[in-house]
């Protein structure tokens, strides 16, 4: 199994909209299991859990580790091929065609990031908001390419904890982005924009 897996593909991306699917996938990166343990422990029906299991094994997403077979019964288990799956950048941004659902989908992510801003203690004017939306649009691109970048650096089999691996790529994306002048720009914008006028004291 992989420690990463980019999707480039709009159409492999899409099936990560799926609530079924991600489950699957969620549980396959832990461990091999069986459609029927799948199926018993999401509370779904084995023929449903096919359906998903084909669409994931299709598009590279999930294998078959090994057959069982019990007398007249056959077990397939499976499991993803890759620990993190990362969608590209340029689906997010919809640089590729077909991408279109991927990048609205972002924006709104960074639309529910500025609304939920006052959580934090910080108020926007009405006047500010679009401005800042644009700036954290651009903040979460440059993230996101950064973030594959670091990871297509990788060059062997990595073999430590996932709580040491989310440190060091947070580490050396953020060395990465700190070298470009474009994103700390952003960053200053930002700040100026979040700053202590708008802070609820």
């Amino acid at each position: 199994m992989r420690a990463f897996l980019i999707i480039k593909d709009p159409k492999v991306a899409k099936l990560f909209a799926d609530p079924n699917r991600r489950d699957i996938l969620h549980n396959l990166r832990r461990r091999e299991m069986t459609p029927c343990q799948l199926a018993r422990l999401l509370g779904k029906n084995i023929s449903s859990i096919t359906y998903h299991l084909n669409m994931l094994e299709a598009a590279g997403l999930v294998e078959k580790t090994r057959t069982v077979v019990k007398g007249n019964l056959v077990e397939k288990f499976y499991r993803s091929t890759a620990q993190k799956f990362i969608i590209s950048y340029t689906l997010s941004e919809g640089l590729v065609p077909g991408s279109e659902n991927i990048a609205k989908w972002s924006k709104e992510v960074c639309k529910g990031a500025v609304e939920n801003l006052e959580a934090f203690g910080y108020r926007i004017p009405e006047k500010n908001r679009d401005k800042l939306l644009q700036l954290i649009e651009r903040y979460s691109s440059l993230q996101k390419i950064a973030y594959e970048e670091v990871i297509s650096r990788q060059k062997r089999p990595v073999r430590v904890s996932r709580p040491a691996l989310g440190l060091l790529l947070s580490l050396l994306k953020n060395i990465h982005l700190s070298q470009n002048p474009e994103y700390m720009q952003i960053l200053r914008e930002i700040f100026a924009e979040l700053g202590a006028e708008h802070k609820e004291s």
